[in-house]
């Protein structure tokens, strides 16, 4: 992890914008309003704000504009991200839908990974920066949004893993493939084995 970001923008995936956000948009023209959201021209946190319009739109399915979600309390990435460098654009990330933490199940979001305590994981990340619990909170309610480079990467490693023994029981338990990744990797095994 190299980067903290407070108070931020949520910049839609395109796939998201095509598969979720302009159907409900067609369907109900506030939708955008409504959700703390607005379609901008450009790459940076200034780029210009476009107003909805079936112009806007189209440009939008083409992929010429994008959708971000302003910073605050209701923003999906909550009011703060932890940032690392990783090929499929997955971070770590607050939430306004703190109730999830409650369900059994967990795979709720688009790929990224929701932090249950992102004021505790900012003051054990930004340690060396000295940051008290109250800084970060005020860094969380300032207007925009803030980035912290950390002074020393964090080192995150994530697996993901469909069977598994528990210890409490030495039970095997199965979860469901959400990703689809046991498909390639029994299709990668059957080849080595078919090699050796």
């Amino acid at each position: 992890m190299k980067t903290v970001i407070f108070r931020l923008y949520w910049n839609v995936p395109a796939s998201i914008v095509k598969d979720e956000i302009l159907p409900a948009v067609r369907r109900d023209s506030g939708y955008i309003d409504r959700n703390d959201m607005e379609i901008v021209d450009g790459q940076s946190d200034a780029a210009k704000v476009v107003s909805v319009s079936s112009s806007s739109l189209s440009r939008l399915e083409k992929g010429d504009l994008r959708i971000r979600q302003r910073p605050g309390p209701q923003n999906s990435l909550g009011l703060v991200k932890f940032v690392f460098p990783n090929d499929d654009n997955v971070y770590m990330h607050g939430t306004p839908a703190t109730q999830l933490f409650d369900r059994a199940r967990r795979d709720f979001s688009h790929g990224c990974i929701r932090v249950e305590d992102p004021v505790a994981l900012s003051e054990w990340v930004l340690k060396d920066k000295g940051m008290t619990r109250e800084e970060i909170i005020a860094a969380m309610d300032k207007d925009m949004p803030t980035a912290l480079p950390l002074s020393d990467p964090v080192q995150v490693v994530l697996f993901y893993v469909t069977a598994m023994v528990t210890p409490e029981d030495g039970a095997l338990r199965f979860a469901d493939d959400i990703y689809k990744s046991d498909v390639a990797l029994d299709a990668a095994l059957t080849h080595k084995q078919h090699r050796e």
